[in-house]
């Protein structure tokens, strides 16, 4: 499969309130965007997995 020279364009419309993509993002920004969310869902996942600990020591 080969890459894209020039800009891409996603093939879907956008419609009011969707999250689609900018037309003039490239693959390569998309997949850097998608690591940026993966680590940032495991840093909220430990941030509410260290405060509900905390909690519960507290309690206990």
């Amino acid at each position: 499969m080969t890459r894209p020279t020039s800009s891409y364009r996603t093939p879907y419309t956008p419609y009011p309130g969707g999250s689609s993509p900018p037309a003039e993002m490239t693959p390569e920004e998309g997949t850097t965007d998608l690591w940026a969310f993966f680590w940032l869902a495991l840093l909220n996942t430990a941030i509410i997995v260290g405060v509900g600990l905390a909690a519960w020591f507290y309690v206990h």
